[in-house]
């Protein structure tokens, strides 16, 4: 099983687009996939089916994180091939000072992951979508990531975000996983229209080398329509061209997890 961990210290710039979609490219490629959504918002949960009113505290990644529940109850089938989820719950907005007074709080989701396959779980692949301020739910998923991608849009403030979640990488690895890995940069809703646009790719492409992805994931109205549809790009519009870069960059994270 590999972790695979979507952050940035910066809100609206594609987590959670690239969460779903990533996960159903794997879905259907064959890949076994779990979607850990850890956002209070619960869009992730929502994009999959599921309605966040439905969603019980023990039985969601709120439970999780407190140590209420075991994951293997927390999980809920979607309509993506191959795709189940661990839905958020509202509550996450406050696990915050829970986490914090537990002395092994941070390992609460790598733990649970770890007795998830001990009890059975059959998963290839685990994508956690977080939420946009640091703090304890993110350090849980950086400790528990065999891989983390930081989705930026090409735009200044969306970029500025790339060096808080890069120092918090490094402060995890030093102090509780010494693999962890640095972030790897995903350019999504590109345009391309504007100068400022392709500056900003070439710079991002010079200063992270290999540690950014060659996909760049265009800005597209199918992409969009897709959460309101409560699909993947796959199943809204599996023609559209999103929908072949997504294939290209599960290609792309299976390389890196397995290299």
């Amino acid at each position: 099983m590999r972790v695979i961990t979507i952050a940035n210290e910066k809100g609206g710039i594609g987590k959670t687009t690239t969460t779903v979609n990533l996960a159903a490219a794997l879905g259907i490629s064959g890949c076994r996939v779990l979607v850990v959504d850890l956002d209070s918002q619960t869009h992730a949960s929502q994009w999959l089916g599921v309605n966040a009113d439905d969603v019980m505290p023990d039985r969601s990644s709120y439970g999780i994180l407190t140590g209420q529940t075991a994951l293997v109850n927390a999980l809920v089938e979607t309509e993506e091939q191959n795709v189940v989820v661990c839905p958020a719950h509202r509550l996450l907005v406050k696990v915050a000072s829970e986490l914090g007074q537990n002395v092994d709080g941070i390992f609460m989701l790598r733990d649970a992951l770890e007795t998830a396959v001990q009890a059975g779980l059959d998963v290839e692949y685990v994508l956690i979508d977080c939420p946009g301020a640091v703090g304890p739910v993110v350090n849980n998923a950086l400790v528990a990531a065999d891989l983390v991608i930081a989705p930026v849009q090409a735009e200044l403030l969306s970029v500025e975000g790339l060096g808080e979640l890069t120092s918090t990488v490094q402060r995890v690895k030093q102090r509780h996983s010494p693999h962890l890995p640095p972030p790897v940069v995903l350019i999504n809703n590109y345009e391309g229209r504007s100068s400022m646009d392709r500056q900003i790719l070439e710079a991002l492409r010079q200063q992270f080398g290999r540690n950014m992805f060659a996909t760049v994931i265009g800005r597209e109205a199918p992409l969009r329509e897709a959460f309101g549809d409560q699909h993947s790009i796959f199943r809204y519009r599996r023609t559209a061209r999103s929908a072949t870069l997504y294939r290209e960059l599960a290609n792309e994270v299976l390389e890196r997890v397995h290299d």
